[in-house]
């Protein structure tokens, strides 16, 4: 008779241990139904909010507390990029030959600095003066500041390319984008990683090409400083974002109304 109990006994055990972790796995299912309905926005309010719920069922080693969130729990926003970019750094001190030779525009999201060819290139060709380049050397130090992508587009007029001793104007751009290119990433020791480079050829003009100072306008470099490429990507995100988020070797996707 209390062997039978005894197995009865047994048996609640095992019901109580599904029913625990049916009841555990429910209240991380309601968390998230609730997430997604309030639509948190608040980076920091998410991850304590998430930093509470790991800590009161202990997943850490040790566990934490619902007053203990800790901010390792979820990793911050890396800082890819910068926000705001100096140009007015940039351009302090430079010789009046350089400003003559150089165009700076900067928008919301990025800087765009033309140097014309006189300043770059032993033209009519391609290849660039030789020696040190003080305003490359200066603009090799500015990107190495940050971590943001850097575009390098050239182009050039619109004269026959065999004038000039190439095939095609697309041709002469090309190697003027790559002559830059190895020089930031050569003398600047820029990432090669961060730097995208290509020729324009004369399809993208600045100017007319009717006179000799319009066509001068046209023979450029247009490298693109994307600093705040991250924060946009960071809207896309939070306008248009699934996550993951594990527990227990069980994965759960959360999804964010657009």
């Amino acid at each position: 008779m209390s062997r039978k109990k005894k197995n009865i006994d047994e048996g609640g055990g095992q019901d109580i241990g599904v029913v625990m972790t049916c009841s555990l796995f429910l209240i991380i299912l309601t968390f998230f139904i609730l997430l997604n309905s309030i639509a948190v926005i608040d980076d920091r309010k998410q991850r304590l909010a998430i930093g509470s719920l790991i800590g009161s069922f202990g997943s850490l080693s040790g566990g934490l507390s619902k007053l203990k969130t800790g901010a390792s729990l979820m990793p911050s926003d890396a800082p890819l990029m910068e926000t705001t970019l100096n140009m007015d750094a940039f351009l302090k001190h430079m010789q009046a030959n350089m400003l003559d030779n150089l165009k700076v525009e900067q928008q919301r999201e990025k800087a765009s600095i033309v140097i014309y060819e006189a300043a770059l290139f032993q033209a009519p060709t391609a290849v660039l003066k030789n020696g040190r380049n003080p305003l490359l050397d200066r603009l090799g130090r500015l990107i190495n500041k940050g971590d943001y992508p850097v575009e390098i587009v050239a182009h050039t007029d619109n004269r026959p390319a065999g004038q000039k001793g190439y095939a095609s104007n697309w041709e002469m751009t090309g190697i003027m984008a790559t002559q830059v290119y190895q020089y930031l990433v050569e003398q600047g020791q820029v990432s090669p990683q961060r730097i995208t480079a290509y020729g324009r050829g004369d399809r993208e003009p600045a100017a007319s090409n009717d006179t000799r100072e319009s066509r001068r306008l046209n023979r450029r470099v247009e490298i693109v400083l994307k600093y705040d490429a991250a924060g946009s990507a960071k809207h896309v995100f939070e306008q248009r974002s699934s996550g993951n988020f594990t527990y227990k070797r069980f994965n759960f996707k959360v999804f964010k109304d657009e």
